[in-house]
């Protein structure tokens, strides 16, 4: 993916459009690659397991989840538990109908987003057994990733 860093963003989206441009579509397609890896499945997962739609696992707290879950595991062993508080359908603040009342309240103060080089403190040390143990086994690390994780045969 093109790398730009943050501190340089600014200058280059005035003098280097083009490359800007560049980088926002890998900025995206690398973020989708990681959804589609780590976040996707998880989400339908829990959705399968907990009655809810994928949007709101979304965006429920952990304690609702789990409460629901619990709720869900109860009713399948006849447990009895108390019936939940069911809100009004339509809430009004000053008069005027609420939407969504989902991030009401809520803050989040940041001075400056994401992680940055000067976060993370690195020390190299290149071993060359190390590179050659890669180079000796690079046929047997590709049979695995495109076999057994890609679904793919090889031959």
């Amino acid at each position: 993916p093109v790398e730009v860093d943050p501190e340089d963003m600014v200058r280059f989206a005035m003098e280097k459009p083009a490359y800007m441009a560049q980088y926002s579509v890998s900025d995206a397609v690398a973020t989708f690659y990681l959804y589609e890896k780590y976040v996707h499945m998880f989400i339908f997962s829990l959705a399968t397991i907990i009655p809810m739609n994928p949007e709101d696992v979304l965006r429920k707290g952990s304690g609702t989840l789990c409460e629901t879950l619990l709720m869900v595991q109860a009713t399948q062993k006849a447990i009895i538990c108390p019936n939940k508080q069911v809100e009004p359908h339509a809430k009004f603040h000053n008069g005027h109908l609420i939407a969504s009342e989902t991030y009401i309240g809520g803050k989040v103060e940041c001075l400056e987003t994401g992680v940055y080089r000067s976060d993370v403190e690195y020390k190299f040390d290149v071993t060359p057994s190390a590179f050659q143990g890669l180079i000796d086994n690079i046929d047997r690390d590709l049979t695995f990733a495109i076999e057994v994780e890609g679904g793919i045969d090889r031959s």
